[in-house]
């Protein structure tokens, strides 16, 4: 395990986001999404996450966010690119070999825990999402999950971890990301018809009401700050 240096973390934007009332609710391999596709032919299901989801939590986020990560679920370095360009330092691991430098290749709900990290942030696969869920938020104190809408709105089984672990915040884009193809996908590229948002566990922090925001807007104001 290498030694993690601190370095300043990015400042949370200051462009405005709308609240709700509290919702009844309770964490990147690559991104999954719904498919037509059979499991047998998805395979790992893996779908690489666009740069604008990550980048949009570490800006709602801000100095929240640990400087010092695991991505557990790395794939191709989508994830861990944008931690490491925002002064984080990253551990990146993965169950499968996507060519990323430096990523150790094992499974996370097997791996024992890391130590040296403060937080998970990671895009699970669809269909593990609440075992990523539950081991992370028992292993570290911050936990970021990108996850489909329904991940917090549907099944039974979820229901239940949701009322035991409610999210501290859930930021939701009212605008859907780009489209995140399945790995090794050549056809025609096409819009996402698939919401999705950050689920969001903060050790003794207080919880939050849901947020709104749209993801183009935060990125633009983020550039102009930085100009």
């Amino acid at each position: 395990m290498s030694q993690f240096d601190s370095s300043r973390a990015a400042d949370a934007s200051g462009m405005m986001i709308t609240c709700h009332e509290p919702l009844q609710t309770s964490l990147a391999m690559p991104l999954r999404i719904n498919s037509t596709h059979d499991f047998s032919e998805r395979g790992l299901d893996a779908y690489f996450t666009c740069p604008e989801a990550i980048r949009s939590l570490i800006a709602l986020e801000g100095p929240r966010l640990p400087r010092r990560i695991w991505e557990p679920a790395a794939g191709d370095g989508a994830i861990v690119r944008e931690l490491i360009a925002s002064g984080r330092q990253v551990v990146a691991s993965d169950v499968q070999d996507y060519g990323l430098a430096d990523c150790r290749i094992l499974d996370y709900l097997t791996a024992p825990r890391m130590v040296g990290v403060d937080g998970i942030v990671t895009n699970p696969p669809y269909r593990r999402a609440m075992e990523f869920a539950m081991k992370a938020i028992a292993e570290v104190p911050y936990v970021a999950l990108l996850t489909r809408l329904n991940f917090d709105a549907e099944g039974l089984n979820r229901m239940s971890f949701r009322q035991r672990h409610p999210p501290t915040r859930i930021w939701k884009s009212a605008r859907r990301f780009p489209m995140m193809h399945r790995h090794g996908y050549a056809g025609k590229k096409s819009t996402s018809n698939v919401g999705y948002w950050w689920l969001v566990w903060q050790r003794d922090a207080p919880r939050e009401f849901p947020q709104d925001y749209d993801w183009k807007e935060l990125l633009f104001a983020q550039l102009r700050l930085a100009v």
